[in-house]
């Protein structure tokens, strides 16, 4: 099974750099608007102290600085409300793709679980049918054992057997021979030859 850490550290770190890119960025513009207030409010004290000199010039430029100022800080507050707004779209949708890859993540732990039974099932299986077939041929050679040394038997058997007739036939015919010797030794006295001699 995959370590759970990983996949969700990933995640984690995805939305880690999300989330500070725009909290970087909305620091950023909060920073800058910061200091353009700060240097309008500095030019604003300069200006009010000569304006109360009495030049109505620059009550004028005071009273445009002070404007520019408001102008200033409602832009920073825009822009810090379009950064908040931003910044909790991207975490629903962060949220949301989190949810899917959790769901996905659940789904495929059960697909590999499932795959793990099957390949358990099928190994099992297979183990079995391999063990079946080594007792068949555990058997079968036992068989083949038997049956070659039943023919070994029966072919000693059958040779001894033909040894022994072979054995008394030779026999027979040696008496036959021998008597068919006697006799024509015997004729052939008969007409005065001697056998040792022919």
């Amino acid at each position: 099974m995959p370590p759970k850490g990983r996949g969700k550290g990933k995640k984690g770190a995805k939305q880690h750099k999300k989330k500070n890119a725009a909290e970087s960025q909305a620091a950023v513009t909060a920073r800058r608007a910061a200091l353009e207030a700060d240097g309008l409010r500095e030019h604003l004290v300069r200006w009010r102290d000569t304006a109360w000199a009495g030049s109505e010039g620059l009550q004028r430029r005071l009273w445009e600085l002070e404007q520019a100022l408001e102008r200033a800080q409602e832009d920073k507050r825009d822009m810090h409300e379009e950064m908040t707004r931003q910044y909790q779209e991207l975490q629903k949708r962060t949220a949301a793709h989190s949810q899917c890859l959790e769901v996905k993540v659940k789904s495929l732990q059960e697909q590999l679980a499932t795959r793990l039974q099957e390949s358990q099932q099928s190994q099992e299986a297979a183990t079995k049918a391999l063990a079946e077939r080594d007792r068949t041929i555990t058997q079968l050679q036992r068989r083949l054992d038997a049956v070659q040394r039943e023919f070994e038997n029966i072919f000693h058997s059958s040779l001894d057997l033909v040894l022994a007739k072979v054995a008394e036939a030779r026999q027979r015919w040696e008496e036959v021979g021998t008597a068919i010797c006697l006799e024509h030794k015997q004729r052939l006295r008969e007409f005065g030859l001697n056998p040792l001699e022919i």
